[in-house]
């Protein structure tokens, strides 16, 4: 009974630490970005690979587990629910990579964060019930979401 925990635990530490390595990468990506801006593109950041992570499960790319499919999902959630406050006015400079349109329309903004969060509690619920299908249609209508504001909210690169 012990042989499983221990199993389970040392998959969560590893997804964890997969995930910790890029964080250190984003630091040297954002060079120059400080305080919130610097904050919030390492969130972004990290949302992205978690959204990479499960999109190789949904794709059959890597097995699918439901366990850190759900741990990347509640991550993800926890994430929504502060990077919404990390705009603040006067964070569009310092190597921002959001466009002026988050503050000149700001309730666009909140609402597409909003619709952004709610997808992902969906994906939670997706994950949580261990159905992979139904985990890849609330992935999908994650990533459209996330795209949906980038088009509008995000410098093109």
């Amino acid at each position: 009974m012990l042989l499983p925990l221990i199993a389970s635990r040392r998959r969560i530490a590893a997804v964890s630490l997969a995930f910790l390595f890029p964080l250190v990468g984003a630091a040297t990506a954002h060079e120059g970005a400080t305080g919130v801006v610097a904050q919030r593109m390492d969130v972004m950041k990290q949302m992205g690979q978690h959204m990479k992570a499960l999109g190789a499960m949904v794709t059959g790319k890597t097995v699918f587990d439901q366990e850190t499919a759900q741990h990347l999902a509640e991550t993800m959630h926890q994430h929504c629910e502060h990077v919404m406050h990390m705009f603040p006015p006067g964070s569009d400079g310092h190597h921002s990579e959001a466009t002026p349109a988050v503050w000149t329309n700001r309730e666009e903004f909140d609402a597409r964060m909003r619709r952004f969060d709610a997808a992902v509690e969906e994906l939670m619920a997706a994950a949580a019930s261990g159905d992979k299908a139904q985990l890849g249609t609330e992935f999908k209508a994650v990533g459209q979401e996330c795209s949906g504001c980038h088009d509008t909210f995000r410098q093109k690169k």
